[in-house]
């Protein structure tokens, strides 16, 4: 798109109006400003700007209007998926309301806050919330996009945790959406993500679980095979409460990289358990009796200290990525992933995950109440390389070809939208039912499609 005269004008009155911030190209915090999470992304809009409060939020649809311009939403940069090109970014960082009703079992959150800043508030509580595994995304960002929770074979993915989603429309309307306000608009939006307008606060569910067990466990690379069937059969026939996260990872040969480990290939095993040291070592016996780990880092922990189990990278990096849901991981399949991400290894791949699902996961009963639904497969696994060398190229077709060709007949084009990588809508997450319904809901919040999510809809 050509910026003229008349999208500069828009702009120059917006930041008269705003309390808030716009940055624009050109300017000396514009890289800054701009920046996706995935530096690998370029991101482009016409400008960046920060709402202070929701009346600013209305100024700035107002001058999407003006200008025939788009507003997208991201509060960290985490799923930014395009060049965002006719698009105002919208960063709702000071959108920071944290509030417990510990009585009630439910929290207030801001749009613009953090797994890492929220959690620790629910310290001393006995309560927990449906956190994933990197505590630097937004909690609304993840709970909108499905999120995958460490809490979700017992509770569900967490999507299903919201209660009311405050949000301003495309034509700048405050709305309050609860199931008795617009079931049809909260189904949406559990699962959807930012299709449907400017969400400043959402309302989640808490849950009970005063004892958590877990950390990391680290195995050398060479006994990954041994570790994924080991690790396999105990979560087949552990309770719900136990999640686990399997993995691999080529460390780099750089100074930054504790010296024993530098350029080593380690297997992993992150574990967090909602009960006692006691039962959670015992189910995981059979593992680390099986197969002598490197290290056992398993504790009992807090839920402020969530983050430091998984302790993935909290510093924005570059990274090509992909991503498959695993309906079959019987015989040697979890062995032929592994044995593809030492096959794409020598083209630059740096980690493997595979994250079990099955438990509440599975329950088709979720359907109704979000899009989201339910999930019925196995796994879902995650590879990427991560971009150490700006100047050096990558070549996906040799980074993922070994995978593709492991997973081969074992997948379904079905997912957690939290899952998709680089290039990925929702028709890489959704049906076609699905997909039908969510846009029906779209033309009637967005009839002019202002609002541009990370994750779009067919055309």
């Amino acid at each position: 798109m050509t910026f003229t005269s008349h999208h500069e004008s828009a702009f120059d009155e917006l930041a008269e109006l705003l309390d808030g911030t716009v940055i624009r190209p050109g300017q000396a915090t514009w890289d800054e400003a701009r920046a996706a999470w995935n530096l690998a992304i370029d991101q482009q809009p016409a400008a960046v700007v920060t709402p202070n409060h929701v009346e600013d939020i209305g100024h700035i649809l107002k001058a999407a209007h003006a200008t025939g311009l788009d507003v997208s939403v991201q509060p960290r940069g985490h799923g930014a998926n395009g060049d965002l090109a006719g698009c105002i970014l919208l960063r709702p960082t000071a959108f920071d309301e944290v509030t417990i009703h510990v009585e009630e079992r439910y929290a207030r959150v801001g749009a613009g806050v953090l797994w890492g800043t929220f959690l620790p508030s629910l310290e001393g509580t006995g309560l927990i919330a449906l956190a994933g595994t990197n505590p630097d995304v937004s909690v609304a960002g993840y709970l909108l996009s499905g999120g995958h929770s460490w809490f979700s074979r017992w509770k569900g993915l967490a999507a299903h945790s919201i209660r009311a989603v405050e949000l301003v429309d495309a034509s700048g309307e405050l709305r309050r959406v609860t199931a008795e306000s617009d079931p049809e608009l909260l189904w949406a939006l559990r699962g959807g993500g930012g299709l449907f307008g400017v969400v400043t606060t959402l309302e989640i569910d808490l849950f009970e679980a005063p004892d958590l067990f877990g950390g990391k466990i680290i195995f050398p690379g060479v006994t990954a095979e041994a570790v994924f069937e080991l690790a396999d059969a105990v979560i087949r026939t552990a309770p719900d409460e136990l999640s686990l996260l399997l993995g691999l990872i080529n460390m780099p040969d750089a100074p930054f990289v504790p010296e024993p480990m530098r350029g080593q290939t380690f297997a992993s095993v992150d574990v967090v358990f909602v009960g006692s040291a006691a039962a959670g070592a015992a189910l995981l016996a059979p593992l680390v009796n099986g197969i002598p780990p490197v290290a056992n880092m398993t504790r009992p922990f807090t839920i402020g200290q969530l983050g430091e189990v998984a302790a993935e990278p909290t510093d924005p990096s570059g990274a090509i990525d992909w991503s498959a849901t695993l309906t079959d991981a019987s015989g040697s399949v979890l062995a032929d992933v592994a044995a593809g991400f030492r096959a794409a290894t020598p083209a630059g791949l740096t980690l493997l995950t595979l994250r079990p699902l099955g438990g509440a996961i599975a329950r088709s009963d979720r359907d109704a109440t979000a899009v989201v639904g339910h999930l019925d497969a196995q796994y879902t696994v995650f590879a990427a390389a991560i971009i150490m060398d700006p100047t050096a190229a990558l070549d996906p077709d040799a980074l993922f070809e070994p995978l593709d060709e492991a997973v081969a007949g074992r997948t379904v084009q079905l997912t957690v939208p939290t899952f998709l990588t680089h290039g990925q809508g929702l028709a890489d997450a959704y049906g076609e039912a699905d997909l039908a319904r969510l846009a029906e809901i779209k033309r009637r919040v967005d009839p002019h499609d202002v609002i541009r999510s990370n994750r779009g809809l067919p055309a």
